[in-house]
This record gives C-alpha cells, sequence and structure tokens, in this order.
C-alpha cells in the first residue's frame, strides 16, 4: 500500500508510537509484505529468523523488536511489537469506512456497465466500461475493475486476506490493505471469491 503523499521517518514514528534509528527526514511512501517490498516501504519483522531477510531486502525503513545495526541507506523503527504497530499502520492510512448505499456514491462506474439488483458496490471501487455485475456480487472497498468484466452472482471481491499470528491469547488477525484489480476482459463464474492483498493488489 502506497501512503497518499510522502511521510518522514519521524512522522511514522509518531503514528506508530515507536523509537527510530536513521534521519528524522527519511522519506517513507508505503507498506508491504516482504516478498513485494520496494525502496521507501516499511516492512515489518518480529522474528529473529528473518531479521536478516528483512534488513536485506528492498525495503528502506524495518519495523523490528530489536536494536541492530541500522544497515547504510536504510532506517529503522523500534518497537516491542512490530505486528501490532504494522496494523495501526493499516487502520490509520486504510480506516474502516460505513457503507451508507448498496453502490457507495464514491464508486466510479463506467459507460454501458449494469448492475444488476441486489449488488453491492463499496466505497472507492472503480470499475470500467461495458461491464455486467450480476445480482448479489459483492465489491468491497477500493476493488478496481477493468472493461468488458463479468461478475457473475454470488461471487465476492476484496475480503480480507487470511493471515494471522498465532499468541498466548488467541489468534491477531493482520489487518488487510491491499485491493483486487482486474485487468480487461475478464470473466469470473458464480460463487467466486477473491480476497485482496494483505497491503498490495491481488
Amino acid at each position: 500500500m502506497k501512503f497518499p503523499r510522502v511521510y518522514t521517518l519521524k512522522e511514522i514514528a509518531q503514528i506508530t508510537n515507536t523509537e527510530f534509528i536513521g534521519d528524522q527526514n527519511f522519506p517513507v511512501k508505503g507498506i508491504n509484505e516482504i516478498h513485494v517490498v520496494e525502496e521507501g516501504d516499511v516492512v515489518f519483522v518480529d522474528h529473529p529468523k528473518y531479521y536478516d531477510k528483512a534488513l536485506n531486502s528492498a525495503a528502506t525503513i524495518v519495523l523490528i523488536n530489536k536494536t541492530v545495526e541500522c544497515p547504510k541507506g536504510k532506517a529503522l523503527l523500534i518497537s516491542d511489537d512490530p505486528f501490532r504497530d504494522f496494523n495501526k499502520l493499516s487502520n490509520y492510512f486504510k480506516p474502516f469506512q460505513k457503507a451508507s448505499n448498496s453502490i457507495s456514491k464514491s464508486a466510479i462506474i463506467g459507460q454501458n456497465t449494469i448492475i444488476q439488483p441486489n449488488a453491492f458496490i463499496g466505497n472507492n471501487v472503480v470499475i470500467g466500461e461495458n461491464c455486467i455485475i450480476h445480482p448479489n456480487v459483492i465489491i468491497y472497498d477500493n476493488c478496481v475493475i477493468g472493461n468488458n468484466v463479468t461478475i457473475h452472482a454470488g461471487s465476492i471481491l476484496g475480503a480480507d486476506a487470511f493471515y494471522y499470528k498465532n499468541r498466548s491469547t488467541g489468534f491477531d488477525k493482520l489487518i488487510s490493505c491491499g485491493r483486487v484489480v482486474i485487468e480487461d476482459n475478464v470473466d469470473i463464474g458464480a460463487l467466486c471469491t477473491i480476497d485482496k492483498g494483505v497491503t498490495g493488489d491481488t
């Protein structure tokens, strides 16, 4: 997930209530999972087994639960619970938005697209031209649908990814802040589910 603007390391530390190592004006552009991180991304790590992988990844900001030497060209956020603080960032930049209509007023729907009865179109959804959205389809917030797409009855796009941390008190959910992106000329059958990415696009 990319932030709406470039934040500073100090600003992100204030949001997460963490200490930081590095230039307070170090640029922070978003958050991402370890396998898809880019320059400017925050990645979190909370297990010694994966410290080196995170510190040597493409991410330039590492949210970590140990004070370590900061790699050149990077910055650190020191947290007693990186999982929790990564969730803080997801909640801050992509808070849950209550629906007020079955088709959100913020949704953008292209020309000649047909929305059948009882479909739900969430906030900030973009649907292209010449699409057919059949009854009882649910399209969660922030999904992007291309042109000439048909989604058959009962399918669900954009539900949360399945990512949990097993704690002594129970399972703790990693909040999903990614999207589902469907390209042009796609048919999706009935009763399909396509979950959004934890931080990126599905």
